[in-house]
């Protein structure tokens, strides 16, 4: 018979009965949900107030006696270890367990537990680090003491032990409906087959409870939510004599479940286990396999469970955040074994001292600067969050370089793979160079198909400048103010950012500089201000002309971040590119702010204008922090800069890097961030924009997806820039624990642009704060 049919089904007034009848114990009986028996919970009748007092535990009718006897002795074990623990309560007649009469469907067997006085960790609203810390000491201490207890009854073949956990998987797969999920437990237990399951064998073993989930966790309910502790554990129903460090993984996976920030789950629960029980090298080594085969087995489990129990809402009680997580957390394996989970007590402990500044400005340049008037230590990225070297969290909504979120565990895990197997240069074939590029260009419209890749977007505007160059054979060219294109020589020279500030020399000869378009500070603010600007690019090219020189091209980003974050008015892209490509020149939209749908509403911020570049540049968020650049351009192009001189990168489309790029290309269509950015720009806008009504210092708010200026000005009637207070708002969004910059020609713009897993409540968060700063300076 299958073991959910034999599942008691007794009513609440039969469980009070038979309390009075085995236990002389007067109490209401209440049902707790269960998988497989049944629980009820007895509230004293008769008390003044009314307190759950014990647990009234109907067993399933496959579980035989010498399993139950173990879990009692198990139970009164950890007491007399001094852990807190359940208690089994005798009948009036002494018996430990009691087997239910006849009349009440006989054959089930019962035992009363004693009831820890607070509440599920379940029920508890946020987990605090300090809880899941404590959460793990709890755990390590109930190991250690079981370690000296043992039952011939829990030495048994059990569907939840992970010993049986890749067996089970295999078998129940096929149930799984979902194919996408089953697609990540296929390759998640195909990676624990391969990695982990050869270390099985090395483990230790003990008797371990294997089910300490968040319903199993019982909280204090004393103190506010930074004291609270945990009480203990109850349901002793899945004790087994499986791998130790089993306990602590499965705790693990249920913590992490919607967690924002699982790296931080896994480092706070084993900093906290290994302070009662150290960990040996070989557990730390699989137990980021076990986190993920413990969600992988639940989901199998639950499939063929909710075949026996459609209706029975228990079985699926995780289900649905394992469904949201563990294709997140698909690759987290990589992750978690550099993670130097030792016996310190903070891993930022491990990974470095805050530096001395002295010796900062000794060894490194002194125009290498800082970021805040307090320089941050940053030790450690998750997705849209920095961790300082004193475990403080920071809202990183300032660097677009971790573009699908920072060290997301599906790039590190394919770099980290193929830097196992091959790093080598494009001199040889090698069947991920042309994948990607294949990839690379199918974001792109026609005739966009030509690829060369390099290290960085600095390489890849110098290269754009060389391709450009070479197909037109004239060297002046149009740049935008306040432009940025990057830190070689020759992009200095053609970026106003630099040559026109502190530092810097003036354009030369063959550099043209056009005004920004800028509806909120420029000249020019209607509808058709597009044009209007687009004419001073026509005027630059009549400049050119009368030097008796011909145009090289234009290269603008097509939305200017370093100019202060502006979006550029309808139809000016259109009109330029056509002046450009009529007098000869080649246009060149900078993309290495803006690729990968930072806008929200497109891949590419070129895109709204409604035109096509001849040559676009890639850089930062094509690699997510691996150094990796590329120019893409047409065949024509191509075919102009094949003149006999070799283009060669060492570096430049290595293996590693394309394999780097190729999994960033994954995760923006399997996460759909591109429409994610959309949806949390267009909540977040509203946010910033409500600012527009409430402070007067706030000029303008543009932007779109996650890409953001807010204009500080001192009066919105002259416009005169409030730099001042935008370094101070800035620094106070730091004590904040908020990451955003300033930019602008006046540096008076905040920018903002996070990471792409930045989400509504992260919006919500930065807006509201923002907020409260803003007030500060009235």
């Amino acid at each position: 018979m299958a073991l959910l049919q034999q599942t008691p089904r007794l009513s609440a007034s039969e469980a009070s009965e038979i309390a009075r009848e085995l236990y002389a114990i007067d109490a209401t009986a209440l049902p707790l949900p269960s998988e497989r028996d049944q629980n009820f919970l007895l509230m004293q009748v008769g008390a003044e107030l009314a307190r759950p007092w014990l647990v009234l535990k109907i067993a399933n009718g496959a579980d035989d006696r010498a399993l139950l006897e173990a879990q009692a002795a198990a139970a009164e074990h950890l007491a007399a270890q001094g852990v807190a623990s359940i208690r089994i309560v005798p009948t009036i007649s002494g018996a430990v367990i009691a087997e239910l009469p006849p009349r009440w469907r006989g054959g089930h067997l019962v035992r009363l537990a004693t009831w820890l006085h607070g509440v599920t960790m379940a029920s508890v609203p946020h987990q605090t680090p300090e809880l899941l810390e404590d959460l793990g000491r709890h755990l390590g201490e109930v190991d250690r003491a079981l370690t000296t207890f043992d039952h011939p009854a829990l030495h048994r073949d059990f569907y939840w032990d992970l010993a049986n956990g890749v067996a089970l998987v295999r078998r129940n797969l096929s149930l799984v409906e979902d194919p996408e999920l089953r697609g990540v437990i296929e390759r998640i237990v195909a990676r624990v087959e391969k990695d982990d399951v050869p270390r099985f064998a090395r483990l230790r073993r003990s008797v371990i409870h294997n089910d300490a989930n968040d319903h199993n966790v019982v909280v204090s309910a004393d103190g506010d939510l930074p004291h609270q502790r945990v009480a203990g554990l109850i349901d002793f129903g899945d004790l087994v004599y499986s791998f130790t460090v089993a306990d602590l993984a499965i705790a693990i996976a249920y913590a992490v479940l919607d967690n924002p920030d699982p790296l931080e789950v896994v480092e706070t629960m084993v900093r906290g286990y290994q302070g009662a029980y150290p960990l040996r090298e070989d557990e730390l080594a699989v137990l980021s396999g076990l986190i993920l085969l413990r969600l992988c087995v639940s989901v199998c489990v639950a499939a063929e469970q909710q075949r026996q129990r459609p209706d029975d809402k228990y079985l699926s009680v995780s289900q649905d955040a394992i469904r949201r997580t563990l294709p997140k957390l698909e690759g987290v394996g990589s992750l978690l074994q550099n993670l130097p989970m030792g016996n310190l007590p903070k891993r930022s402990q491990i990974l470095q001292k805050a530096p001395d500044p002295i010796e900062r400005r000794r060894l490194i340049g002194p125009n290498v600067r800082l970021a805040y008037r307090e320089p941050l230590t940053i030790v450690r990225g998750w997705m849209q969050y920095l961790y300082d070297d004193k475990g403080r969290r920071y809202l990183d909504a300032y660097n677009n370089v971790p573009h699908v979120g920072h060290a997301h565990p599906r790039v590190v895990e394919a770099v980290t793979e193929q830097m196992r197997l091959l790093n080598t240069n494009t001199r040889y074939l090698h069947e991920s160079l042309v994948r990607y590029a294949e990839r690379l260009t199918a974001t792109l419209p026609d005739p966009l198909r030509v690829c060369y890749f390099v290290n960085s977007g600095s390489e890849a505007n110098e290269l754009a400048l060389r391709l450009a160059r070479a197909h037109t054979r004239q060297q002046d060219l149009i740049v935008l103010d306040a432009a940025y294109h990057g830190n070689t020589t020759t992009l200095v020279s053609i970026s106003p950012y630099k040559f026109n500030g502190p530092g810097g020399e003036g354009a030369p000869p063959w550099v043209h500089v056009v005004p920004i378009p800028d509806i909120f500070r420029g000249a020019f603010k209607g509808h058709d201000a597009g044009t209007r600007y687009a004419d001073s690019v026509s005027g630059a090219i009549d400049g050119i002309r009368a030097t008796g020189r011909g145009l090289c091209g234009y290269i603008a980003e097509s939305a200017p971040s370093v100019g202060g974050q502006i979006i550029l008015p309808p139809g000016y892209l259109d009109a330029v590119y056509k002046v450009v490509r009529a007098a000869g020149g080649v246009c060149v939209a900078d993309e290495v702010q803006t690729a990968y749908g930072r806008l929200g509403t497109s891949a590419y911020a070129f895109e709204p204008q409604l035109v096509v570049p001849d040559i676009v540049v890639f850089g930062k968020p094509i690699g997510n922090g691996h150094p990796i650049g590329a120019v893409v351009t047409t065949a024509a192009i191509a075919a102009s800069f094949d003149n006999g001189m070799e283009f060669f990168s060492t570096f430049g489309g290595n293996t590693v890097s394309c394999a780097a790029g190729l999994a960033v290309l994954d995760v923006m269509e399997d996460e759909h961030l591109q429409a994610h950015a959309h949806r949390v720009g267009d909540a977040f806008a509203a946010r910033l924009r409500a600012l527009q009504d409430r402070h007067a210092i706030v000029g303008d708010v543009r932007g779109s997806g996650l890409f953001f200026g807010v204009e500080l000005v001192k009066s919105r009637e002259t416009l005169e820039p409030a730099a001042t207070e935008a370094s101070s708002v800035v620094n106070r969004m730091r004590d904040e624990g908020i990451l955003i910059g300033t930019d602008g020609p006046h540096a008076n713009v905040l920018k903002i642009r996070p990471p792409m897993p930045f989400n509504e409540g992260d919006g919500a968060l930065l807006a509201d704060t923002l907020d409260r700063i803003l007030g500060e300076l009235k």
